[in-house]
């Protein structure tokens, strides 16, 4: 048997189920990143208030003829009041000299004051907008909280990472020299995601997620004349220089077998030569279409295998890295912007 530990795992929920949902995840995350796991519940309105912990051992065996490995994982359940001492509880856990990951697990990122010295101790900060109840409005407001705790709190979000397959069909598209200067000229994108399956509230943070990029990335701004982009389904209006350019994320009812994978991009050039690039999901979770219009030429199209990302793999893929993704800081930055009221 071979104790390993190159990191700690903290991961915060707030309920029991969700606690208990957690374990099995922690399990799959511990085969890649062996590590000390502390599973904090804070149940914010439960009474009597107290505080409990329990530790264990979580062995796995990587591979047929090699060594049996254990880490160790902290339950912690605080209740009520005793939320308020959950720092002096954790940190203390915490192994000295290795990495500290914190997974954001519960929902809306409204954190308790308790949580703030976690959250500064902290390599880095995982969450899920995916698990947003609101996403424009919730991604509005976590992007306050990465901007408050800029150079202090490293941030990433596990949705931005479902979203990589996406954004890296849509920058395949101006790959070429013949290509790229439609990227200048582009005056509609519209976004649409599935409206009527368990992964629709998944999709529309996806797909402003998404918008976002593609703004923070070509240099456009919101319109100060833009339509009421607060409600979903209005479109948001730009402006790049002279040229207007109008986002629409929408939800779109699909007739599929597979609930909640519907979702197409189509992004339109303007000028002398107009052109529509797109991008459509298959009838399967593993396949899209990207197809490429320009006037006067026969449309070019082709089926692309989309590899899904897990949880667990988006976890432990996040896990490799330390730095900032200031990518996805000006993506969640221009999502505020264009969300605002006003904007």
């Amino acid at each position: 048997m071979l104790r390993s530990c190159a990191l700690t795992l903290v991961v915060y929920v707030e309920d029991e189920a969700a606690g208990r949902e957690v374990n099995d995840l922690i399990s799959e995350v511990m085969r890649e990143n062996p590590c000390r796991a502390i599973v904090v519940t804070a149940e914010r309105d439960a009474a009597p208030a107290g505080l409990s912990a329990r530790i264990s051992a979580r062995c796995t065996f990587p591979a047929a003829g090699e060594k049996e490995i254990c880490c160790e994982q902290v339950m912690i359940t605080a209740r009520g009041e005793a939320i308020a001492g959950l720092d002096h509880v954790v940190i203390p856990l915490m192994v000295p000299g290795l990495p500290v990951y914190l997974w954001w697990r519960a929902g809306r990122f409204s954190p308790p004051p308790s949580l703030r010295p976690i959250l500064r101790a902290a390599t880095r900060v995982l969450v899920d907008s995916a698990t947003f109840p609101e996403p424009q409005v919730d991604l509005q407001n976590f992007s306050g909280h990465v901007r408050e705790l800029a150079g202090e709190v490293v941030f990433t979000d596990l949705n931005w990472g479902r979203l990589t397959p996406w954004r890296e069909l849509v920058a395949q598209c101006f790959d070429s020299v013949e290509t790229r200067p439609y990227l200048d000229r582009l005056t509609e994108v519209q976004i649409e995601y599935e409206d009527l399956s368990n992964g629709a509230r998944v999709q529309r943070g996806q797909s402003l997620l998404l918008a976002g990029w593609l703004a923070s990335r070509l240099g456009w701004e919101p319109a100060r004349e833009s339509v009421e982009g607060s409600r979903i389904g209005q479109p948001f209006l730009l402006r790049a220089g002279g040229r207007s350019i109008r986002i629409e994320c929408r939800p779109r009812r699909c007739q599929t077998e597979f609930a909640g994978t519907c979702v197409s991009v189509a992004l339109k050039s303007g000028g002398d030569s107009p052109a529509e690039f797109s991008l459509a999901r298959g009838s399967g979770v593993n396949t899209a279409t990207t197809r490429m219009e320009i006037s006067g030429r026969p449309p070019i199209e082709r089926v692309v295998r989309l590899e899904p990302l897990e949880e667990v793999r988006l976890v432990n893929e996040e896990i490799k890295f330390a730095g900032r993704d200031r990518v996805y800081e000006e993506a969640l930055a221009m999502v505020a912007g264009m969300t605002a009221p006003g904007a």
